[in-house]
């Protein structure tokens, strides 16, 4: 028997031909896997969203702190608004946001509850950040499904003077 009868035996069990199996099995093996590998890559994309906005919400909080009355600095004048502050959280989430997102800025105490409008915090005070919004998987609005997780961050310092 030469090499070339031994190797056609090998691959024959039972009489039949196996050389289509390895095709079979990785037809059934291979969404699995994918279907894994995209689910890790949408995990990480939504613990990098979670992690930008707490930063943005952090900035945000850090710039109407800073910033409870207008300041010039040379011939720019930066105010005390609602805008700038929401401007501020989006410039900081590169690029990114979430499906309805929304950004609160008042004065708070130090649990983060509302008591008022951040613009008269006075020296001491505590002003909050809230961004909230919902992430949407891509792999999920792929697949036409329509469920989305929701975000919240949130940021409390206490103003300057």
């Amino acid at each position: 028997m030469n090499l070339a009868t031994r190797r056609s035996a090998a691959r024959r069990i039972g009489g039949r031909d196996r050389r289509g199996s390895a095709v079979v099995q990785a037809a059934i093996v291979l969404p699995f896997i994918l279907l894994f590998l995209f689910g890790i890559m949408e995990y990480s994309r939504y613990v990098m969203l979670l992690q930008l906005v707490n930063n943005a919400a952090r900035e945000g909080c850090r710039y109407a702190i800073a910033h409870t009355d207008p300041v010039v600095i040379g011939s720019t004048t930066y105010t005390s608004n609602d805008s700038d502050v929401t401007t501020k959280v989006s410039n900081m989430m590169g690029g990114q946001a979430l499906v309805s997102q929304t950004v609160s800025v008042y004065e708070s105490d130090a649990l983060g509850n509302n008591v008022g409008t951040w613009q008269n915090a006075q020296w001491g005070n505590w002003i909050t950040v809230k961004v909230t919004g919902n992430f949407q998987s891509v792999l999920q609005s792929f697949l036409h499904f329509g469920s989305t997780i929701p975000i919240t961050a949130e940021a409390v310092m206490r103003a300057e003077d």
